[in-house]
């Protein structure tokens, strides 16, 4: 009896400690800045709600009025920041606010064992010789697998439609994307646009579900447990990056034709014969590459298509536009093109909360909010660009016109918007994410070849809504597809 008391003890000792340590952000966090609810963060677990909904009703109010609060996300109190002078500070002073990512962060979780440690996440000289060998090949790329693809992508838009006109997007959008990183990037063809069942795909499908699970999100430390689904997460996991490391060998290395290629993953494989990173690094970004390149170009394509149904007066002027382009570099001159597609990224940042610096020592964030060493920091994209102490009170309004009339104008409010970190989505200062070039030719190629064929409506019967947590965008986006006449042909 004795030894069973003192268990029970030891429990709820355990138990209490959890409590406190979720429901109070640390004692040492800033008092001058509030603190969002613990529970908020589990809300769309019980309930219909999405992230969107969540922002308006929990957070909003608070954050534009101090620019910062203390929330819980990823088991740890974190100070999430949306007011442009903290975050221009944060991507100022890099050493201060440094990138840890989940390999650092939660380096026992699943989502850690997938994406390891790379360009994204690294910090120093690390990161600096991750930069030196990928920058070349992600500002200089080849844009034919965009356009072969996108026309390949309306094939399959056709096939899928149901009775009524209906499509299910996310899975088209997600094997279009996958295909196109895969060609543009890595320097193989992935195969999910020609071969309905895919085995890598259903293997990317199936580990994305055990890894973005909503609960091991919210409680990553549970990955530490002997639990039977979560060890074959891990299993799973492993497998992937085998798998994809592989293709990569048997269509650069075996046949050396990646000294002849200007591939990102040619550039890494060369870095690694000449012992510039080891194994590891080398699979890590590999997987990063395929990872972020294909699942934010699926995001924001997933946006811009929904936001073209939603307002089909742009649809329609966007169509109007393009009607007479012949070269696809010309649709980077298009003013009323490139104004939407900026302000879809300004509506809904495809990453919408971001969390990923620690700091290095106790600082001073903006003129008197105190942050403790080893404190997390991250930045809430939505709540930047919704912020109507920075955009008005416009803010909430999808407006494409709020970035000018002609190119030029468009363009410099568009740097204007990043640099003065008003518009966070593609990051900022020297970590600016180096795939934006490649995400926007992707982007306007493939819109331009979708509206050529069809009309985008949004169906009656599909329940308008955005996804519950982690990437934004619309939950389980249906459009009603309606061919025009005027026929672009197919890519074979």
């Amino acid at each position: 009896m004795p030894a069973l008391r003192v268990i029970l003890s030891l429990l709820i000792v355990l138990v209490g400690y959890v409590i406190f340590k979720v429901v109070w952000p640390p004692l040492n966090f800033p008092r001058n800045i509030p603190t969002i609810p613990c529970y908020v963060v589990f809300l769309p677990i019980i309930f219909d709600i999405d992230q969107v909904d969540i922002y308006n009703t929990y957070i909003k109010v608070q954050m534009e009025k101090y620019g910062a609060v203390k929330i819980f996300f990823g088991s740890r109190w974190n100070i999430l920041v949306s007011k442009p002078e903290y975050l221009a500070q944060i991507f100022k002073e890099e050493d201060v606010f440094a990138k840890s990512g989940n390999q650092k962060k939660i380096p026992y979780s699943a989502i850690a064992a997938y994406t390891g440690d790379n360009i994204i996440s690294a910090h120093g000289d690390v990161w600096r010789k991750y930069r030196s060998i990928m920058t070349n090949g992600l500002q200089h790329f080849k844009e034919e697998p965009f356009i072969c693809n996108a026309k390949k992508f309306c094939g399959l838009l056709r096939k899928n439609r149901g009775p009524t006109g209906n499509v299910l997007m996310g899975p088209l959008i997600q094997r279009l994307t996958l295909d196109n990183i895969s060609q543009v990037v890595l320097g193989f063809n992935f195969g999910t646009l020609s071969e309905e069942t895919n085995e890598l795909h259903q293997h990317l499908i199936k580990i994305k579900k055990q890894i973005f699970h909503p609960f091991f999100l919210t409680f990553p430390f549970f990955d530490m447990l002997p639990i039977p689904s979560r060890k074959k997460a891990f299993q799973d996991i492993s497998k992937f990056r085998e798998v994809l490391v592989s293709r990569v060998k048997n269509d650069l290395i075996n046949n050396y034709k990646f000294e002849q290629t200007s591939y990102v993953s040619s550039d890494l494989i060369k870095a690694y014969n000449n012992n510039i990173i080891d194994y590891k690094q080398l699979t890590d970004n590999i997987v990063i590459l395929l990872v972020a390149g294909h699942e934010n170009p699926q995001l924001l394509l997933s946006n811009c298509l929904y936001l073209l149904a939603k307002y089909p007066s742009w649809q329609k002027l966007i169509w109007k536009e393009t009607q007479n382009i012949s070269n696809y570099k010309d649709l980077n001159e298009l003013p009323l093109f490139n104004s939407f597609l900026f302000e879809v990224v300004r509506l809904y940042p495809p990453l919408n909360i971001i969390i990923n610096r620690k700091t290095n020592k106790k600082c001073r964030m903006g003129q008197d909010i105190i942050v403790p060493k080893n404190t997390y920091v991250g930045y809430h994209n939505f709540g930047v660009t919704h912020n109507r102490n920075v955009w008005g009170n416009t803010a909430e309004e999808f407006d494409p016109r709020r970035w000018g009339t002609n190119i030029a104008d468009i363009m410099i409010a568009w740097r204007s918007s990043k640099n003065s970190c008003k518009l966070t989505s593609f990051h900022g200062g020297r970590r600016a994410c180096l795939g934006e070039k490649l995400g926007f030719v992707e982007m306007r190629i493939s819109i331009f070849e979708i509206i050529q064929q069809f009309e985008l409506t949004l169906p009656k019967e599909w329940k308008e809504k955005m996804t519950p947590a982690g990437p934004l965008c619309p939950y389980n986006l249906q459009l009603n597809i309606k061919s025009r006449e005027k026929d672009v042909g197919v890519c074979e």
